[in-house]
């Protein structure tokens, strides 16, 4: 924008710094600020006011570029979450102090036991739990920020149920299966699930039809997969085990072949979260605004894809982080952007999946409580809290 300010007229603001305050001076004036003491002619005052090539390039960045802030409480979050992650690697089937704890990680001993359990075990699980929370927290919040509804979770686009078929036909054809093929088959059906719910919703940008594509591709893995459970009792027994949710066969071989992607779906979401947020009003004004309503769409069910599929990769369909998380960044992100809540999102995410693994694993001792289940006895709860405060709000 050019500020159009002559002989004393007001301009329209953009003009702050000292020069661009003399121009304008200088066209109040009727001077010609190019020739000290000259008056200049309507059009050379006009281009006096104008801002300079530097400051112009400046304008049209400032208006173009994303402008997301840090959170306030993104610190404090990231520091509770450091606090957390220390405590999963203590506490357990045995705990172990903070010294045992630094000497593993720093001058491990190969011959101590318990410094072997910390690296080899804990550690890996810890790190799985922070991925999976973080990823799972943005799949979430993406999925509701497309569908507009605050009730559903990264599941409603297939990719959980893609992910069970693909594993259950694993158990059919080739009978018992390392954690590794378990992953690459959970892998594959989550990326096949997100390719075919896209087609099934069309190439327009409706982002009603996503979810609608979802639940009708869910259904159908499902029907599938309760058959074959059904046909065959040596997959029923494998396919439950999975199916709940468990972080115990997170290993570092599958948190290093998996951790990549899932960073790159949250880095995806962020990157389009600007867009989505401009969807979110409505389809027809954000083609208006330049957007593109299915390549958008797209990008952000490439996101949940690959955030979703890396995390039921390692530890299976773990439910409700996704649905949880999202609320909470929301209430501490106070009105901000889609981007400053999900950067808030990924900590609350990884937090909350850190507590519930510790919760099952402690409480239970020696024995332990997979994730998947820990977690549904917190987010049933709350599921219901948040279905009860919607109510009432519209009420």
């Amino acid at each position: 924008m050019v500020d159009l300010s002559v002989d004393g007229m007001p301009g329209d603001g953009l003009g702050t710094g000292p020069g661009y305050r003399d121009l304008r001076r200088g066209s109040s004036e009727g001077v010609d600020p190019r020739r000290p003491g000259g008056h200049g002619s309507f059009r050379s005052q006009h281009e006096a006011s104008r801002p300079s090539f530097p400051a112009q390039v400046f304008i049209v960045l400032s208006s173009v570029l994303p402008q997301r802030s840090v959170p306030p409480a993104l610190p404090l979050l990231c520091a509770g979450v450091a606090v957390v992650f220390v405590a999963a690697l203590c506490l357990g089937a045995q705990d172990y102090g903070p010294g045992l704890l630094w000497q593993a990680l720093v001058a491990r001993d190969p011959k101590d036991l318990a410094q072997a359990v910390v690296v080899e075990m804990r550690l890996p699980r810890a790190l799985a739990a922070l991925m999976i929370g973080a990823a799972l927290a943005v799949s979430g919040l993406m999925m509701q920020a497309l569908t507009r509804n605050p009730l559903v979770d990264p599941g409603l686009t297939g990719v959980n149920a893609g992910a069970a078929l693909a594993v259950v036909a694993g158990l059919w054809f080739l009978g018992p299966m390392g954690s590794a093929a378990t992953a690459a088959f959970a892998l594959s059906g989550a990326a096949a699930a997100a390719v075919l719910v896209r087609l099934l919703a069309g190439s327009g940008g409706g982002t009603l039809r996503l979810p609608l594509a979802g639940a009708a591709f869910a259904s159908l893995c499902l029907s599938v997969v309760s058959f074959v459970v059904l046909m065959n009792p040596e997959a029923r027994n494998l396919y439950r085990f999975w199916m709940v949710g468990s972080l115990a066969l997170a290993d570092t071989g599958r948190l290093a072949a998996l951790a990549p992607l899932g960073l790159a779906g949250i880095c995806l979401g962020l990157a389009v979260s600007r867009q989505v947020e401009s969807l979110m009003l409505g389809e027809d004004l954000g083609a208006a605004l330049g957007l593109h309503p299915g390549r958008v769409l797209s990008l952000a069910l490439a996101a949940i894809a690959m955030t979703a599929g890396a995390a039921v990769a390692i530890a299976g369909p773990v439910g409700f982080i996704g649905l949880i998380a999202p609320h909470l960044a929301r209430r501490l992100a106070s009105g901000a952007g889609l981007g400053a809540t999900m950067l808030l999102a990924c900590p609350l995410g990884a937090g909350l999946t850190l507590l519930a693994d510790i919760a099952g694993r402690w409480l239970m001792r020696p024995a332990e409580l997979p994730l998947g289940i820990v977690l549904a006895m917190i987010g049933a709860p709350v599921f219901m809290l948040l279905i009860r405060s919607i109510l009432r709000k519209e009420d």
